[in-house]
Formats: structure tokens, sequence, C-alpha cells
């Protein structure tokens, strides 16, 4: 178990963020996605259409993870070849699979922000070298704010999910720093905090939902968390 400290001080030097529930809710941009595939599979493909009820969907994802445990983290090429084996399934041909695959993908990058999500980054981006640390597959060139990032790491990129360290270091070897000069901002207490401080790196709880820290991460009573990015964005930048 680790002992999280994710106290600011003057070493900070640049900013690391999560994407999914940090910059944006995930769960109703991925219930639209995957609404919107299911309608245009179903124009696009009638017969292939029956095999995209839930429970079957649900059942190849299963079976895909049980073939392979390391797609259990690995959500883009999860989601791509549970799509690949229903059309499959359906007598369809790998590239109808892919082409339903890119409308989803579209589809996912299709977000709507927090409403304090780009004011403060355009605050943060003005003082500080900002970067993003994901397990999705977000777009960010599709979604519009890829300019506001110097480096961009993904799991399905480094072939490791968070809380993997090696993910975490990747990113600050791409800023160039070191990893106490990083703080990591994310919604998630074992990806977002337990994770990057346990690979030397500072930390801010994102607790959008002043949900209670779970027990079975123990931090020593100086764990940074706030509402939202504006919170965070005026504590940054005060001592910046």
């Amino acid at each position: 178990m680790h002992r999280i400290s994710p106290v600011k001080d003057a070493s900070i030097k640049a900013i690391a963020f999560d994407l999914d529930d940090t910059l944006w809710p995930i769960a109703p941009t991925i219930d639209r996605a995957e609404k919107a595939m299911t309608n245009w599979v179903t124009e696009q493909y009638p017969h292939v259409a029956g095999q995209f009820d839930i429970n079957t969907l649900r059942l190849l994802r299963a079976s895909l993870v049980a073939e392979n445990p390391a797609l259990k983290n690995d959500v883009l090429n999860l989601r791509r070849g549970t799509i690949r084996a229903a059309f499959l399934e359906a007598g369809e041909t790998e590239a109808a699979a892919e082409r339903a695959f890119d409308f989803f993908r579209a589809e996912r990058n299709r977000v709507e922000f927090y409403p304090d999500v780009l004011p403060a980054l355009d605050r943060l981006r003005a003082r500080f070298p900002l970067a993003v640390i994901s397990n999705g597959f977000a777009d960010l060139a599709a979604i519009g704010i890829h300019g506001h990032f110097a480096a961009v790491v993904s799991a399905h990129e480094v072939g490791v999910p968070k809380p993997d360290p090696r993910i975490y270091a990747a990113c600050v070897e791409r800023i160039g720093l070191q990893a106490h000069e990083v703080i990591y901002v994310g919604d998630d207490p074992a990806n977002d905090v337990v994770g990057p401080t346990a690979a030397g790196m500072q930390a801010a709880w994102i607790n959008r939902g002043s949900r209670r820290w779970p027990d079975e991460h123990a931090h020593d009573g100086a764990l940074a968390q706030f509402r939202d990015l504006t919170e965070f964005a005026d504590w940054v930048l005060a001592g910046a």
C-alpha cells in the first residue's frame, strides 16, 4: 500500500491530465456513441444489427478478454475487436467492421466538456507545459484541444495502462523534466493519484462528486483534492 503525499511545492514545472471523467463525463459520451453506432449499423448492415444488442456485445467482449487478458486494459483494441467479432459472426468482412469502428470512434470524440475545463486549460497553459496520460482512445485533434498539450501519452500507444509506472515515466520523459516536477490531475484514486505518486510525480484529485477517499488507498493527510479544474488552477497558479 502506497502512502500518498501530493504536496504542491515550487518544483512544479508541468501539469499532466487524465481525460475521461476529468475533462468530460465519459458515461454519457459512450452511451450516445454506442446508440449512434447501433443505428448506423442497422441502416448500413441490417443483417449485422442483431449482433449489436448489449448482451451479445458483452459476451463477445468477455470472450476476447478471456483469450487475451491484456485487452482488459487496452480500451481501443478491445472495442475494435468486439466490433470485428460481431461483424465476422454475422458473415461480414473485416473492412466493414473497421468502417463501423471508425464510425464509433468519430462519435466517441464528440465530447461535452465540463464547463470549468476549457477556461482552466487556457489559464494553465499560459504558465505551464501541459500533457495527457490516458487509458482511453480519445483523439484530441478531433476533439479540438490537441494544441493545448506538449505531450500526449496513451495506453494503447505505449503498451501499458495506468497505473503501471511506465506510462507515467513515458510522459515525464517526453516533457523533458524530472518526475517530481510534474503534477498529475485526474478523477480516479488508483490511476490518477496512487499511480503517479508511486512513480514519483505529484498528484491532485479532482473530486467533482464529493466522493469519500477509498479506504484501500492510505494517505498521510496531505491529499490535494479539488471540486473542479477552476479550483485546481487557482491553487497551482497561486504559487507559480
